[in-house]
């Protein structure tokens, strides 16, 4: 993102148009407050609407988010784009969001912060795995697959000894800063 523009500006592999930015945020028609890129498709949310807007590949539906955040009857505050996945933060009610290929159940956050009984402040996504800070108890929240414990955050993170400010998930690790507990 642009600093004095807000807007999105991409290099490298262009590969099924992944490097090209759409006008809704490219500065031609809106701008950009947060973006994510992952291996072959990007997504951000639109500073004018909140909307989640994603460009790339999109053989799983990763690129195809939801009316729930796409603008249609909701936007977003945050967005993460996983190989297969991606997720956002709904703007106003703070429930993760996810959309894709749902293989292990990445894409189907828990219950603590899907918005039925909790919400996220900051969320990350990995190539099978999603994290999320969860409102309130600042506690890293995981969910799918977990064969390298990438989805099992530690107690110094988890809330039981300790808390997170930031999360970030790779491929087969995700990290967090921890915060006060």
């Amino acid at each position: 993102i642009q600093n004095s523009s807000s807007a999105v500006v991409c290099w490298g592999d262009n590969a099924s148009g992944k490097a090209t930015p759409p006008a809704a945020v490219d500065g031609s028609l809106g701008t950009a407050s947060a973006i994510s890129s992952s291996v072959n498709h990007t997504c951000a949310v639109q500073s004018e609407t909140g909307a989640v807007v994603c460009w790339g590949v999109n053989t799983w539906g990763q690129a195809s988010p939801p009316d729930s955040v796409n603008g249609v009857s909701g936007g977003a505050t945050a967005v993460a784009a996983g190989e297969l996945h991606s997720c956002a933060i709904q703007s106003g009610t703070g429930a993760v969001i996810c959309w894709g290929s749902d293989g292990s159940g990445r894409a189907t956050p828990p219950a603590s912060v899907d918005g039925s009984s909790g919400s996220a402040v900051e969320i990350s996504v990995g190539w099978s795995h999603s994290c999320a800070i969860q409102s309130g108890t600042d506690a890293v929240i995981c969910w799918g697959v977990d064969t390298y414990g990438q989805a099992a955050p530690p107690a110094s993170v988890d809330g039981s000894a300790g808390v997170a400010t930031a999360i970030s998930s790779g491929r087969y690790s995700s990290c967090a800063i921890q915060g006060g507990s």
